[in-house]
């Protein structure tokens, strides 16, 4: 069982929401953590006060990345809505994530394989690849926009696939639906509290708490 797990692990893993990680993901985070501050011979009371260390950079390091993600406008590599939407919603480093999914749909190529009402079936993959290594997408262009692929990308790291941008991308659907924008990964997730942001809104007569933020970040 254990030497062709690679034939059945997927199926038990596919739809369960792991943001990407993997299981080894945690030790090198570790690692990576204390690169630079520790090694084999540091003692119990110098890893103490290194730890701090690694802690204040750490932190130091996040709140720079928020400051650019707040700060800078996204580069854009279409014309795409999709991608402008993108754009202004995640934070930097998962605009990145998206913009390589966005770029690898303009690869891939659709068959239409059947219509019911709303929802069309569609077969999407790389054009040169066999269409058995095809993924299936459904489509629904009812009111509120809904995607399914069989890769079920969406579902286990939170982030629309390159299978289903290109099928939004070919039959023009103006924007990303919400159901796909997860406040997690968006630009004022930090602020927010209760679901709701913490980021004072229209007030132009003091300093509000992102205002304030942005101060101490300089």
């Amino acid at each position: 069982m254990w030497d062709i797990r690679e034939h059945w692990v997927l199926t038990y893993w596919r739809d369960t929401f792991t943001v990407g990680m993997t299981s080894s993901q945690r030790s090198e985070s570790i690692n990576s953590f204390f690169d630079g501050y520790v090694n084999q011979n540091t003692s119990l009371v110098e890893f103490l006060g290194q730890y701090d260390k690694a802690l204040v950079e750490g932190r130091k390091a996040e709140l720079e990345e928020d400051f650019k993600s707040k700060n800078t406008i996204a580069k854009m590599n279409t014309t795409s809505p999709l991608e402008r939407k993108a754009g202004e919603f995640y934070t930097k480093k998962m605009f990145t994530i998206f913009q390589d999914e966005m770029m690898g749909n303009f690869a891939l190529w659709k068959d239409k394989l059947g219509k019911n009402g709303n929802v069309v079936e569609y077969n999407t993959g790389i054009r040169t690849d066999d269409k058995k290594k095809y993924i299936r997408v459904l489509f629904d262009s009812s009111n509120d926009v809904t995607a399914t692929c069989q890769c079920v990308k969406f579902e286990r790291e939170g982030i629309l696939y390159r299978h289903i941008l290109h099928v939004m991308d070919r039959k023009q659907v103006p924007t990303i639906p919400k159901r796909y924008l997860l406040k997690m990964w968006s630009i004022d997730a930090r602020y927010r509290a209760g679901g709701t942001t913490s980021v004072t809104q229209g007030d132009t007569s003091g300093v509000n708490g992102l205002k304030r933020w942005c101060l101490m970040s300089t």
